[in-house]
């Protein structure tokens, strides 16, 4: 992380494109503010947004933001609560880093943070990320100014690394990603550590496995520099000991790497934006940031922050992580005077980055989505998972987009659609919905979100208000799964990335019945050859042949017509077809 006074971060860039708006008759049912009303197929109108589930790209991890790094002022229970939460007027993030502290008597400092994030949000990672280990394991013997890892103490720090994973799983918190080091390019004075590609490559291929229960990430580096990352992912055994790549955005536009990186893909590394941080709109300082409508703020987070969420989806990368979640440019106000937010306040910026982060949830994947000339100056992405077809759009143009239509494959059985501009913060919005079509309006200068579930709408439908959704409650302890089968069936979908010798799938179970499940197992048969080398969302055992994969706290309900989210990782011999022979609780899925 590179710190900078406001008053020096270079100005941000703007970039505008123009929408030529025609006025469409849109063939679409009547509609209320709150609700839909459907229309029969055959008045269908010339889509404007054509979604194809038939060509998948990356799956999504999440989106989140970091935790303080140095010191003991972490979010109160309260504020991660508004940040993970799902219900209204939080902000959905899915991923939340921490520091990890060369200093263990510091490790205590997030523990309440983390702990809420775990427990609260829905299917939450953590990831650690160190600036720097122990001074006296560094040729400085110094925190800060960069500085090498001896090494005959490569051992030593992975033990560290080590450590603080087994720590947080005594206070019932599992790390899910732990960095090996934060921008090991940038040398400043204050924690931070120098290593080289190659040196990065030997550290995880000779001591990756000796820190457990976590998945290892290389490099975070100030550019996304692939240089740091190519050395591992070229060498086999050091491969093998890490989960994913991540870097940072610091220039990385300019350097040519916001975009896809092959080599992970081709190795099945999902990769992962874990930092960034912008806010040159206020230029002197000034108390803007608490103003919902400033405009400087408003172009500053559509033009730069949302821009590079959108750039970064279609570079197929699976996550985007922002700097501070609570600061008086970010999510939640610090309530700083000389900024003007309010401490723990919900922030323009939070509202605009949670048109991804509370609809596109881990496991969804993107999916194509082809544009109208009508069209052509919105910056669309799509993604599809757990039984719903997202799209969030950016118009950044001056001009709206009226009687927008979207077209999916499939029938649509509900719809809502939010939107985020200067003057609107994630409001719903109308949508008018047939067959397989939703119409809405995109205004001028936002940010706007549209989820279809997937389905067949009742011929007699009527706008209805829309339900208001409730806080994520704090989830007890795993039910017991008691071997009964749900009322009616389940269905079950995998998406399966798979390279030369391994595969991700993530898999979708479904809730088609007409009661709740309330604690739940999931059995089924591994293609021959494959081998579970990590799993999430569930427990797995055996690792190959018949598996059983058991609900954890999180998501042990799955309630009638809900979906969750489960997958790992594998090993195969040449054989990469999805597992077969899906039941839940004894019942067979579709």
């Amino acid at each position: 992380m590179r710190l900078a006074h406001p008053d020096d971060v270079p100005s941000s860039r703007r970039r505008r494109g123009a929408v030529a708006v025609t006025v469409l008759a849109a063939a679409t049912s009547l509609v209320t503010v709150a609700g839909i009303l459907t229309a029969p197929p055959l008045l269908a109108a010339t889509p404007d947004l054509t979604v194809d589930t038939a060509t998948p790209y990356q799956t999504i991890d999440g989106f989140g933001a970091a935790t303080p790094i140095w010191g003991s002022d972490h979010w109160t229970t309260a504020e991660t609560q508004t940040l993970v939460g799902l219900g209204p007027g939080q902000l959905g993030l899915s991923i939340v880093r921490t520091g990890l502290s060369p200093e263990s008597s510091e490790w205590s400092y997030a523990v309440n943070s983390l702990r809420t994030a775990k427990s609260y949000g829905s299917d939450v990672k953590i990831l650690a990320s160190p600036w720097t280990a122990p001074a006296h394991f560094k040729t400085n013997n110094s925190r800060t100014n960069g500085g090498k890892l001896k090494p005959d103490y490569y051992d030593d720090y992975a033990a560290h690394l080590d450590s603080y994973v087994q720590y947080m799983k005594g206070q019932g918190i599992t790390v899910d990603v732990t960095s090996v080091q934060n921008e090991p390019d940038w040398h400043p004075d204050y924690d931070s550590m120098d290593w080289t590609g190659t040196e990065l490559r030997d550290f995880v291929r000779d001591h990756g496995d000796k820190v457990r229960d976590t998945r290892l990430m290389v490099a975070e580096s100030l550019r996304f520099n692939r240089a740091y990352t190519d050395s591992t992912l070229q060498d086999a055994a050091a491969r093998n000991n890490i989960g994913y790549v991540g870097g940072h955005l610091y220039d990385t536009e300019n350097s040519g790497n916001l975009s896809p990186y092959p080599l992970a893909a081709q190795h099945g590394k999902n990769q992962w934006m874990t930092e960034w941080n912008l806010h040159a709109a206020d230029g002197s300082g000034s108390a803007i940031w608490g103003d919902p409508s400033n405009t400087a703020v408003w172009n500053e987070t559509l033009d730069d922050i949302m821009r590079t969420v959108h750039k970064s989806m279609e570079a197929n990368w699976s996550a985007y992580v922002w700097w501070y979640g609570r600061r008086f440019y970010s999510f939640i106000g610090d309530g700083e005077a000389q900024y003007g937010t309010t401490k723990g306040a919900v922030l323009k910026r939070g509202h605009a980055f949670s048109q991804y982060a509370k609809h596109v949830r881990p496991g969804d994947r993107r999916v194509a989505v082809s544009k109208s000339t009508r069209a052509s100056g919105l910056e669309v992405t799509a993604y599809r998972g757990r039984g719903k077809v997202v799209l969030v759009l950016l118009n950044r143009s001056n001009n709206p987009v009226d009687d927008a239509v979207v077209q999916v494959p499939h029938g649509i059985s509900a719809a809502s659609y939010t939107v985020t501009s200067r003057t609107l913060s994630a409001q719903s919005q109308a949508v008018a919905v047939s067959g397989g079509q939703a119409t809405v309006d995109v205004p001028a200068r936002s940010i706007a979100t549209i989820t279809l579930d997937e389905g067949s709408a009742s011929p007699t439908a009527s706008p209805t208000a829309s339900p208001t959704p409730t806080a994520s409650p704090t989830p007890t302890a795993s039910p017991t799964p008691t071997g009964s089968a749900p009322t009616g069936t389940c269905r079950v979908t995998n998406a399966v990335n798979a390279w030369n010798n391994g595969l991700v799938d993530n898999i979708t179970i479904t809730n088609t019945g007409t009661s709740a499940v309330n604690g739940w197992t999931l059995r089924f048969n591994l293609a021959a050859g494959q081998t579970i080398t990590s799993g999430w969302s569930a427990t797995y055992s055996p690792t190959s042949g018949q598996v059983t994969a058991t609900n954890v706290s999180y998501n042990a309900a799955i309630p009638a017509g809900g979906s969750i989210t489960i997958g790992f990782q594998a090993s195969h011999s040449g054989n990469a077809a999805p597992p077969s022979g899906f039941t839940l609780n004894g019942v067979a899925c579709s």
